[in-house]
């Protein structure tokens, strides 16, 4: 099921070849391990996106680009999944990533302004950046943790679903004269 899904919905390497913004990754990229659609590889791509997007830095799309293509496993799941991290989730996502890292640390998170601005955060960064640091690292690890395993054991079982349903469907693959 996801590996059908994902050759569905992914862009092929012909059609990614063919834009002009990558040709000069053309040599890279024709690696097929970076496209394939298996279970191993898709899983190890998830989570290089995910760990990728928890990462507060700038720059989480070209990292997970560049780990997935030193992993040798697919790009196109790895950016996808380091989307996660997009404006509407980055707020949310890196204040609970302060708060967890400020427990974790034993300190006690500061008061924000009602509206953050890039004056504050500069006076602050000091204050904040291992707080948050430790706290986006800790949440990227567990999320990831999470995610991989729920999609490896819903790709098993939908895997031995339709394993299943092909042997019922073909009664001479189970041996019966037919």
């Amino acid at each position: 099921m996801p590996r059908k899904l994902l050759q569905r919905v992914l862009p092929t390497r012909a059609r990614l070849r063919d834009r002009w913004f990558l040709r000069p990754f053309n040599a890279l990229l024709h690696d097929p391990a970076l496209w394939a659609t298996h279970r191993k590889n898709v899983l190890k791509a998830l989570a290089v996106g995910l760990f990728a997007c928890f990462l507060p830095i700038p720059g989480q799309t070209p990292l997970a680009v560049m780990v997935a293509v030193w992993l040798r496993v697919n790009v196109a799941v790895a950016v996808a999944a380091s989307w996660v991290a997009n404006p509407l989730t980055m707020g949310p996502l890196y204040y609970a990533g302060y708060r967890v890292g400020s427990w974790l640390l034993d300190r006690h998170p500061g008061q924000f302004p009602e509206a953050v601005n890039f004056e504050w955060l500069w006076a602050e960064i000091g204050r904040i950046w291992q707080p948050l640091l430790l706290g986006c690292l800790v949440l990227g690890a567990i999320v990831t943790t999470l995610a991989v395993g729920i999609l490896n054991q819903v790709w098993i079982r939908v895997s031995r679903r339709r394993f299943r349903e092909r042997r019922q469907f073909h009664p001479w693959r189970r041996g019966d004269p037919g």
